[in-house]
């Protein structure tokens, strides 16, 4: 009783790049944990703990490799005792890492402390990444390297902090080929100075009872489904929020301020690179948020809103529970709003169905006639887990109309840093998605997914300039000029026709350091594009 109530003293959030959430994902289809949705992570690690505890509680139910997988995430979230081994000493740790210890299964930390109440824990990042693009080029190839660390832990049980740090740099190879991986591609010191790729996230989140507050920049998922997430996706560098929440059994309330990158303004003044410099004008733009979720045991039903503007912070939007829509009208209809609802449901175990739809802009009355504000992005998932097998199985559809996320005013769009932040493929897009995983004993699963996708992107000429819009792009809302007659045909536009294989897997070594591999395939119109990538890293980053 001890042991777990010092693993619960967890107020930190743990980051989504950690495969525990492939493995709650499987927990979630197979009916172990009610009252929990993974529509919106991270979670914070002492939420992870009781998870994983609930998928104990059925131990009669997993299957072999289920328990082994599970086993390895109670001795990482100290469900299970954990042995340690560190570079400076503790009170509570004093086994030296720099030994025979460095080959074994201990838990490898710079520092760590850990007492019933408070806990700090310092980790070493390290990664080698090797990406091969397949072409006739001999410049196709990149070797890329990354040095970082994280500190994380709680104090007197309620104040929760986390702080990672990471920089990469080309070792060997060619620049433009780390593109292939977005985090490369949103970076702007790597992608505009042709220097290191530094990146960093924190927050600092305070819990008591039902009350949560947290202040951070961190990558975040928001919104139901299997590979799409409609609301807040992860295409788009991390942006900071203000946090607020009240939860409860079975019921949460979140509002959140968010800080968006909005675009530079082309001025006549001298920067030193396009976008950058001390001359630079970007002006504020800024995201309020809210949702009210039911958490019953057979699954989740949620409402959301959101607007966007750009120009100082207005108190009206800081407001941590209002109706956002009717405070945009209110303000002169400047800004951009946006609802929706999401649903998991879990009929039967083994089984769960979800979706989210969105609600940029509607007319009812002109529902049905391809009016161009009619601007909605929805997807819908089912999710099957096959405990002989060890199989998961999903498929889902998703569609954005076109003009989606896009408002009269560029600046208020759904992008952060000019990506596209609230859904995984464009306005006048559809997208089937496949996801096939297969869980051998390891805490990475063998993965397949695939896609076919359709996007009916806006016409340019040779010389780059717009011939017709068709609503193709979140930064281009429509205007009498583009359409005249106010309507839209889904898909018009160049369309373009995108078949997309991943097959990734991994493994750990030794506790602590692990590889991925992964293939990937993309026939787009005719052009193929594949490539091979390999990953030795220590930790999960």
């Amino acid at each position: 009783m001890l042991c777990a109530s010092a693993a619960l003293a967890q107020v930190e959030n743990v980051p989504i790049a950690n495969p525990v959430y492939d493995f709650l994902l499987r927990a979630e289809t197979r009916g172990m944990l009610p009252h929990f949705s993974l529509s919106q992570l991270p979670w914070q690690r002492n939420k992870i703990v009781h998870a994983l505890e609930l998928v104990r509680s059925n131990d009669s139910l997993l299957s072999k490799h289920e328990k082994a997988v599970l086993a390895e995430y109670e001795v990482e979230f100290e469900i299970r005792h954990r042995n340690n081994a560190v570079v400076f000493y503790s009170k509570t740790d004093t086994v030296q890492v720099l030994s025979s210890k460095m080959l074994s299964d201990y838990e490898k930390l710079i520092y760590r402390y850990k007492d019933a109440s408070n806990a700090v824990a310092v980790e070493p990042l390290m990664s080698l990444d090797y990406i091969n693009l397949f072409s006739k080029s001999d410049s196709n190839y990149i070797l890329m390297g990354t040095l970082g660390g994280r500190i994380y832990g709680t104090i007197a049980d309620h104040v929760g902090y986390y702080l990672q740090v990471t920089n990469a740099a080309k070792l060997l190879g060619y620049e433009d080929i780390a593109y292939v991986d977005n985090k490369y591609f949103n970076n702007t010191k790597y992608r505009k100075l042709n220097s290191d790729a530094d990146m960093s996230e924190s927050h600092v989140a305070v819990e008591f009872d039902w009350f949560y507050a947290s202040i951070g920049r961190e990558t975040r998922l928001n919104g139901a489904g299997l590979k799409q997430r409609v609301y807040v996706n992860d295409l788009s560098p991390a942006f900071d929020a203000l946090t607020l929440a009240a939860r409860f059994n079975g019921f949460e309330y979140r509002f959140s301020h968010n800080s968006l990158l909005n675009f530079p303004l082309d001025l006549d003044e001298p920067v030193w690179i396009e976008g950058m410099g001390a001359y630079t004008v970007i002006p504020p733009k800024y995201m309020a948020m809210h949702s009210f979720t039911l958490l019953p045991s057979w699954g989740e039903v949620s409402f959301f809103e959101s607007v966007i503007y750009s120009r100082d912070v207005d108190l009206a939007y800081l407001n941590p529970l209002s109706f956002l829509k009717t405070l945009e009208h209110a303000q002169h209809d400047r800004d951009n709003s946006g609802m929706g609802l999401s649903a998991v449901v879990r009929p039967v175990k083994n089984l769960q169905l979800k979706g989210t739809w969105f609600l940029d802009d509607i007319i009812i009355d002109n529902i049905g006639t391809g009016y161009w504000s009619n601007k909605t992005a929805w997807n819908v998932a089912g999710i099957v887990s096959v405990p002989k097998h060890n199989l998961d199985f999903g498929l889902e559809y998703s569609r954005t109309e076109p003009y989606t996320f896009s408002h009269f005013n560029p600046q208020n769009s759904n992008t952060n840093d000019s990506v596209l932040f609230s859904s995984y493929i464009p306005p006048n897009s559809d997208q089937w998605n496949m996801m096939l995983q297969y869980w051998w004993g390891q805490r990475y699963p063998v993965k397949l997914n695939m896609s076919y996708t359709r996007h009916g992107a806006n016409i340019y000429d040779d010389a780059g300039n717009l011939v017709r819009n068709v609503g193709g792009d979140p930064l281009l809302s429509i205007t009498k000029e583009s359409d005249p007659s106010g309507t839209v045909v889904f898909l018009d536009g160049n369309l373009i026709k995108t078949f997309a294989v991943e097959l990734s897997a991994g493994i750990e070594i030794i506790r602590g350091f692990n590889l991925q591999l992964a293939y990937s395939y993309q026939h787009a119109n005719g052009i193929n594009r594949n490539y091979a990538r390999a990953i030795l890293r220590f930790s999960d980053f």
